[in-house]
């Protein structure tokens, strides 16, 4: 686009985000701004001019921000680097990054410019107002909760993904774990990723990996299971995967990425928690989904697993699964009861708990069948 300016640092505001160019005629520019969903309306906001225009550049291709988290990073605006990493070899890739102050990216976020072949030296941060005389929009390949990607899009993906050399498809089954997370995840995580390795299952963590080696492992397994994440979004990141995934649901009536995966793999599944959700509460009083704790059925849960580990009973122990339940529930009531102080948060986690059919005696205790689950929630409450 002619004559936009990039403008930083980004402000909560009503859009996804506030920062980046201020298009001419912004309101009508709706394939140039940033859009989710399937009528894909933009979801933006308006950057302000709090300044002058500090810097001034020929052409640049431009990509979105830079963000700190890593499942948006890729579905919402990784899609327009996979295009403007197409276009040439020489045009700069522009992100709006923040103020110096703020640090550098994350290390993710140059994992990802690796994985698309974009040389280093072509990305430029914006990081004060700055006049482009020529700024280019590539098209926004894929959008969250937007409808499949293309099979243009997902040609496209596959070349890049085979740039990165060829990867033996060696691994029966890889569960892609989030027991290092005290909440968004199953309860019990822990334990069950412990009875996978045992019985055969390779297991990731993926925060601990870098972009490459995740999406290596992905491409190397037959069977994929996900505790729902950010690490799901790997996934948009290769083009076909001939591979059957399922997915430990966390939101139910809205399946994380459900259009996009659907349409690179061979199956997709969504595991539906059987038991239910425990959810905290934000600060305006409403549900959590981002640190929902998912409860399965214990049978239900290994017959499941049967499906990625046919000897999985011979591993399992109920009382240590009950122990690990136990823990998890205990700590994911007191880090929510920490770290919220909304006058109604410990009265609907009780609701919630006894709608799960667990109980509450006069010592504190949380009890499910013959499990005692010992809590730090207050008498109070």
């Amino acid at each position: 686009m002619r004559n936009s300016t990039g403008r930083l640092p980004r402000e909560a505001s009503g859009g996804i985000y506030r920062g980046g160019p201020v298009f001419p005629r912004f309101a009508i520019q709706v394939a140039a701004r940033h859009r989710r969903g399937w009528l894909g309306l933009p979801r933006d906001a308006r950057p302000r001019i709090t300044g002058p225009v500090e810097a001034q550049a020929e052409i640049g291709l431009w990509c979105g921000p830079v963000s700190p988290h890593y499942g948006h990073m890729i579905a919402d605006f990784g899609m327009r680097i996979a295009t403007a990493s197409r276009f040439d070899r020489t045009t700069p890739l522009v992100f709006s990054a923040g103020p110096a102050a703020m640090g550098p990216p994350p290390a993710f976020f140059w994992g990802l410019v690796e994985h698309f072949g974009v040389d280093r030296g072509r990305i430029c941060l914006i990081e004060r107002p700055t006049l482009f005389r020529t700024l280019l929009v590539p098209p926004q390949a894929e959008r969250l909760d937007g409808p499949p990607p293309s099979r243009a899009h997902l040609d496209v993906m596959d070349e890049i993904v085979a740039t990165n050399g060829p990867v033996p498809q060696d691994l029966e089954t890889l569960f892609v774990s989030r027991a290092r997370w005290p909440d968004g995840r199953l309860a019990g995580e822990p334990y069950v990723a412990e009875v996978l390795e045992r019985a055969g299952v390779a297991v990731i963590q993926p925060e601990m990996l870098p972009v490459s080696e995740q999406v290596r492992m992905l491409r190397r397994a037959r069977r994929i299971l996900f505790s729902e994440g950010s690490a799901l979004h790997t996934l948009q990141l290769l083009g076909r995967l001939h591979a059957r995934v399922a997915v430990i649901a966390r939101r139910p009536k809205a399946p994380l990425a459900r259009a996009a995966l659907a349409a690179r793999v061979e199956d997709l599944a969504y595991w539906q928690p059987s038991r239910g959700i425990l959810y905290g509460l934000n600060r305006r009083g409403r549900p959590r989904p981002d640190r929902a704790l998912v409860l399965f059925d214990e049978a239900d849960l290994v017959e499941k697993l049967r499906l990625l580990a046919p000897d999985i009973a011979e591993h399992w122990d109920a009382a240590a699964y009950a122990a690990r339940l136990s823990a998890d529930v205990a700590q994911w009531i007191a880090l929510n009861a920490y770290s919220n102080d909304h006058p109604d948060l410990l009265p609907f986690i009780r609701r919630q708990l006894a709608r799960l059919g667990l109980t509450v005696d006069v010592d504190g205790a949380w009890e499910i069948g013959r499990t005692t689950w010992r809590s730090a929630m207050p008498r109070s409450a």
